[in-house]
């Protein structure tokens, strides 16, 4: 009798290992199929080596880390659960003119913040800086962000002492500030306006009067003909499509005129005269309009 039970506990111990050793291996072999298809990623070695060995991981943990991998959720922190059920919406993206999202363009300055225009009963009387916020708002309608400086240049000369004709000293400061802070910047501006009769400095077209645009390099640099270069492609665009609109590109050198006008600093800086005295701001804004798109196509060059 003694004997015969000792055969039948022999019996069950060795059924009992089959079964433990047939659910280690449907263990490793789900495992692995998970893993081949990076459901999740373990290795079931190192798993049965860690329960059999070791006991450092519980079967109920193991159960818990699968299921989180695999739902993509924290069992222990629930409101995971219901972040994982709210559908999630992909921002949408500008898909124009950004180098980085954010990351502005073009930098507007006036070295002669002063320059006025006719304003039609407007209160204060327009001023270059006035086009400059104009062409600003015009340009981030298109997506293309626009810095416009907003230092007071009267300030910087009477801070530093400098007369009038010091203007473009103090504007490269501010210049000179942006580019470094704002390595994205591909075009500047130095936004003008001339000193001529209005029969000389305004162009209509269809009907409608426009300031008309002059360009201003100086030669007096080694930057000089890569800045012209740069100009010259500008006001290339403006002459294709509005060839009266344009005066062309004056290059100014020698005795009592600048020569340089900060355009050593970079080779996309261009000094844009816009009208005259004479003009209206409204005239200014119709050739504004122009310029936003000649501005745009530019930077889909680059």
């Amino acid at each position: 009798m003694k004997r015969f039970k000792t055969k039948k506990h022999i019996k069950i111990k060795y059924k009992k290992i089959l079964i433990l050793l047939l659910t280690l291996i449907i263990t490793i072999i789900i495992l692995k199929i998970l893993n081949t298809i990076k459901i999740i990623k373990l290795d079931p070695i190192q798993t049965l080596k860690y329960q059999n060995i070791y006991e450092k991981k519980h079967i109920k943990q193991e159960l818990i880390n699968i299921t989180s991998q695999i739902l993509r959720i924290d069992i222990k922190k629930p409101e995971t659960i219901l972040n994982h059920m709210i559908p999630y919406e992909k921002p949408n993206k500008k898909k124009y003119y950004t180098v980085k999202e954010e990351q502005p363009l073009i930098y507007i300055y006036n070295t002669h913040q002063t320059e006025e225009y006719i304003g039609n009963n407007i209160t204060p009387t327009p001023t270059v800086k006035t086009a400059a916020y104009y062409l600003k708002e015009q340009l981030e309608k298109e997506n293309i962000k626009t810095i416009v400086e907003e230092q007071n240049i009267q300030e910087i000369l009477k801070n530093n002492n400098w007369n009038y004709t010091d203007s473009y000293k103090a504007s490269r400061i501010n210049l000179e500030k942006i580019k470094n802070e704002y390595p994205s910047i591909k075009i500047f501006i130095d936004l003008h306006r001339d000193a001529l009769p209005k029969k000389l400095s305004t162009a209509t077209i269809n009907n409608k009067n426009y300031a008309k645009i002059l360009f201003v390099i100086g030669k007096e640099h080694e930057n000089y003909k890569k800045n012209l270069e740069f100009t010259t492609s500008i006001n290339n665009i403006i002459e294709k499509n509005y060839p009266s609109l344009t005066k062309g590109i004056l290059q100014k050198e020698g005795p009592g005129v600048n020569g340089i006008y900060n355009q050593d600093i970079k080779e996309n800086i261009i000094l844009m005269e816009v009208g005259a005295e004479e003009n209206t701001i409204d005239e200014v804004t119709n050739t504004l309009d122009i310029i936003t798109n000649v501005l745009k196509e530019k930077i889909n060059e680059k």
